[in-house]
This record gives C-alpha cells, structure tokens and sequence, in this order.
C-alpha cells in the first residue's frame, strides 16, 4: 500500500468530499421541478425564481468545494492503477468546468426572472441555451460521470473498506444521470444523498489511513 498524501491534503480532502455533496443536496432538497418543455420551465422557474436560483447557488458552490474531494478519491484510484486514476481525475476536472456553466446559467435564468424579466425573453434565452451551448457542453457534462464510473469500477473490483463506498457514490451518479434524462428531481435528490453518504464514508476512510501512518 502507498504512503498517503501529507496530512494537511488528507484532512483537506476529507472536509471536501463531506462539505461539498452536503451544499449539493441541500440545494437539490428545495431544487423546484424540471421540464424539457422550454415552457413549462419557465413557467416552473418564474413561479419559485429565488428558490430556483438558490438551489442552483448551492449546487455551483458545493461543486467548488468538491474539487480537493475530487483529487482525493482520485489518488485512492491511482494507488490501485495509476493510468485509470489519471483518467478518472482527468474527466472529473474537465466535468467541472462544464457543471459550473451549467449552474451559472440556471442562477442567471432564476436572477432574471426573480428582478421581473419578460417570461418571452427568458423562453427564448432558455431555447438558445439548450440548442446552441448544451450541446457543446454535453461530452464535458458526460465526463463527471465517465470519471465516477473509473473511480467506482477501480474502487468496488476488490473486497475492502473502499467498496460500499464507491458503490454508493456509483449508483448516485447513476440516480442523477437519470434526473438529467428525465427531469424527475427526486432521482437526483436521492442521488446528491447517496453520493454525501459515500464522502463520509470515504473521508472517514482517508482519516483512518493517514492516522495509521502517523
């Protein structure tokens, strides 16, 4: 077994993978439905813009926090097999970049609509997004989730502590891959859970092997 990270990155890291899918699931606990029906989603966001643009605050700076998380869990993968870790670490920081656009966009939509924007404005803002930027973001968006499923395959192939976690953390990604698909909420609320309960398992597991080594 490798030596693990110094103990300032291990503690860091753990903070991370607790703090960061805590924010996410708080905000995606209060996160109003969706549709893929331009308008009906306007109409849904107009109705609870504040909470609408809240729920998306949360998600942006839980994402944020999720980054050392993010570096952490991937190091476990790379002490097992460096290239998949390097890969799984690849994808997630290229997904963050797009997740982060994501986000923006829906705080800005819950913004303009909260300060009393024309709902035909916004329409037209959100067909633009989601037929000339979604696409383009799409392959990024997909590398959260291309990253995971790495970090989750290297983690749960061998008996250990590591494998109910990355279980979990799998099937959350899986739950909110779903969410996105069809615009059930509660997919992604059980997700954001799941994945929070896999951090704290994982930041629990981190602490212990920098303890074992101190």
């Amino acid at each position: 077994m490798n030596e693990p990270p110094p103990r300032y990155r291990t503690a860091i890291g753990a903070v991370s993978l607790v703090l960061g899918p805590a924010l996410m699931s708080v905000g995606d606990l209060f996160h109003p439905a969706e549709s893929w029906d331009p308008a009906a989603q306007v109409a849904i966001v107009a109705e609870s813009a504040s909470r609408w643009y809240a729920a998306h605050f949360l998600l942006f700076v839980g994402l944020l926090v999720l980054i050392p998380g993010f570096l952490a869990l991937t190091e476990l993968v790379a002490n097992r097999r460096p290239a998949i870790g390097y890969a799984a670490r690849l994808f997630l920081l290229i997904s963050v970049g797009a997740l982060s656009a994501q986000f923006v966009f829906e705080m800005l939509l819950g913004r303009f609509l909260s300060e009393g924007g024309n709902r035909a404005a916004a329409l037209t803002l959100l067909a633009t997004y989601w037929s000339r930027v979604l696409v383009v973001l799409l392959p990024s968006l997909l590398a959260f989730f291309i990253g995971t499923g790495l970090a989750v395959v290297s983690l749960a192939s061998k008996p250990g502590p590591f494998r109910w976690p990355a279980l979990a953390l799998g099937l959350g990604a899986v739950l909110i891959l779903g969410e996105i698909v069809l615009s059930e909420v509660l997919l992604s609320q059980i997700g954001n859970i799941l994945m929070l309960v896999a951090g704290i398992a994982f930041a629990r597991l981190l602490r212990g092997r920098a303890e074992a080594y101190s």
